[in-house]
């Protein structure tokens, strides 16, 4: 379960929380928003990252991507012969 917590209470508390992350995961809220997601590190771990960091660009500009897929649905089938 993870913890929530807002960006002074970890300011205030930084040392207790890495503790706490060691063996869980925390949610930092900036005015009742979540901003961010602290989790455990473990050696090895640059590819479930990358695919996090990938996911979470794909969601940021999922309008735009939305559009751009259409826009090329839209225009039908390509000429292009391999």
């Amino acid at each position: 379960m993870p913890k929530i917590i807002t960006t002074s209470e970890l300011q205030k508390n930084i040392g207790k929380l890495l503790q706490f992350v060691g063996n869980s995961w925390a949610i930092v809220t900036s005015r009742g928003k979540a901003k961010v997601v602290m989790l455990p590190y473990f050696d090895d771990n640059d590819a479930l990252l990358q695919d996090y960091l990938e996911d979470y660009e794909m969601h940021k500009n999922a309008k735009k991507l939305r559009k751009e897929f259409q826009e090329s649905y839209d225009s039908g089938p390509s000429d292009l012969v391999i």
